[in-house]
């Protein structure tokens, strides 16, 4: 049986050379207490940079000042595959807050290692390469 595709958006946020991740919380059905970039679905009718806008609002109390894509990712989280496209961001109104996750936390923009996902450690690859240098 094939896998369903579903479309993701993920914010890099940037911000004196780290960059925010999150701790899954261990109730989520999938990828339980994983270490990730935060992102969520893409609703019906939804833009891909309006997914991203609203879920910053949803998982961190913060609003983009400004958002650039980067790049998309494919993810197989065990149910089905997430076409993640990923933003960086690197201004934005609001005091980060973590919402939804167990916890939310800076490091290194090198530091990819405590990212639990391929995917977003391919990102972060292409974030040091393009953006960076």
């Amino acid at each position: 049986m094939e896998k369903t595709v579903v479309l993701c958006a993920s914010f890099i946020l940037f911000q004196n050379e780290r960059i925010l991740v999150e701790k899954r919380e261990l109730t989520k059905k999938t990828d339980p207490g994983k270490v990730a970039i935060p992102g969520g679905h893409v609703e019906n009718g939804e833009t891909i940079e309006a997914a991203c806008i609203r879920e910053m609002m949803e998982e961190l109390n913060v609003k983009p000042n400004n958002l650039e894509f980067l790049t998309k990712e494919l993810h197989n989280n065990g149910y089905y595959y997430e076409n993640i496209h990923y933003f960086v961001c690197t201004s934005w109104e609001g005091e980060i807050k973590s919402l939804e996750a167990e916890q939310v936390y800076w490091v290194d923009v090198n530091d990819v290692e405590v990212l639990d996902f391929e995917a977003d450690r391919a990102a972060m690859e292409h974030f040091r390469e393009n953006i960076l240098e």
